[in-house]
């Protein structure tokens, strides 16, 4: 990247001094690291935030998933995406605070230092099946349904 800008910067100047033209330097994409859902685990309240085994994501058709038992006591489960050591690029969650999650609809998380834990109320106590995949740049993809 610096040898990038070290070029652009000297063919700026090589040029400002040989013509009248204008140079446009070409915009870089930034670089967002890929999720790696087969490192992800599934942590909130219901697994004391742990990266257990048993919460890890696994590869099904339909992206990554991995099945929670939930009680449906009126009180919402916080929770959030996120790799054994809590990388900031590998921590997926909310873009503000007590983000809900519906059954059966898609909210799209922001893996970044500053996302925030999601909510989840279950309306009937029963599994729940948590299905991640790639969404844009930076972001996953989740449905919360029952099994």
């Amino acid at each position: 990247m610096k040898k990038l800008l070290t070029i652009a910067s000297l063919c700026i100047a090589l040029s400002a001094c040989s013509s009248s033209g204008s140079f446009k330097i070409p915009e870089i994409a930034p670089d967002v690291p890929r999720i790696q859902f087969e490192n992800m685990f599934l942590r909130g309240v219901f697994n004391w935030w742990e990266a257990d085994p048993s919460y890890k994501f696994k590869r099904s058709g339909s992206g990554w998933t991995v099945d929670v038992e939930l009680i449906a006591d009126g009180q919402p489960y916080d929770f959030r995406l996120s790799d054994a050591k809590w990388t900031p690029s590998q921590s997926c969650g909310g873009k503000y605070k007590g983000q809900p999650v519906m059954l059966g609809s898609t909210v799209y998380l922001v893996c970044e230092q500053g996302s925030e834990n999601l909510q989840f109320t279950p309306s009937s106590t029963g599994t729940y099946r948590f299905t991640a995949t790639s969404a844009s740049a930076g972001e996953v993809a989740l449905v919360v349904s029952k099994v």
